[in-house]
């Protein structure tokens, strides 16, 4: 008996060497796709939350505090600022919200104390926040990474201010 001896043609390997390159260029682009929207959708959630965050918390001391005449709008040093007075303790104490050097700010102090902005707790990063009064109706805008959200809440007894 005579030992066959086959022959391997180099298409063989040719063949086998670009269905693996096909494979691996196939997984690579899923990859890098999904990547891709993983991080867009990331990026987009992020920005989101950062909207909605600020707004909401803007909303919800609104809410816990609107007693009658107690929100009013300011304009120190042509920034709007949101005034929540309160009494504790037979104190006049004020919180203002408002926006200083890009920055969401909230200071609490006491009525006898002065205001002044830099004093304020960084609450978030904003590029910008308004607020008016129109009618009993409190407009909040806030602009974030340039993306800009509205809001509007009844207030009890608000002074109309145009701002």
């Amino acid at each position: 008996m005579r030992g066959r001896i086959e022959e391997q043609h180099p298409i063989d390997f040719i063949f086998v060497l670009l269905l693996f390159l096909v494979f691996s260029m196939c997984t690579l682009t899923v990859v890098y796709i999904g990547s891709h929207i993983y991080t867009t959708t990331t990026h987009t959630m992020e920005m989101n939350y950062n909207n909605n965050t600020a707004m909401e918390y803007i909303i919800e001391k609104v809410k816990q505090n609107n007693i009658e005449n107690n929100i009013e709008v300011k304009q120190i040093d042509n920034t709007d600022i949101l005034c929540i007075h309160n009494q504790v303790n037979n104190q006049s104490y004020t919180t203002y919200i408002y926006n200083d050097q890009d920055s969401l700010k909230e200071l609490y102090i006491n009525d006898e104390q002065k205001f002044y902005k830099k004093n304020g707790t960084v609450l978030m990063k904003v590029n910008d926040i308004s607020f008016s009064i129109n009618n009993s109706l409190l407009s909040i805008r806030i602009t974030i990474n340039d993306q800009s959200q509205t809001s509007y809440i009844s207030i009890l007894g608000g002074a109309d201010n145009e701002t």
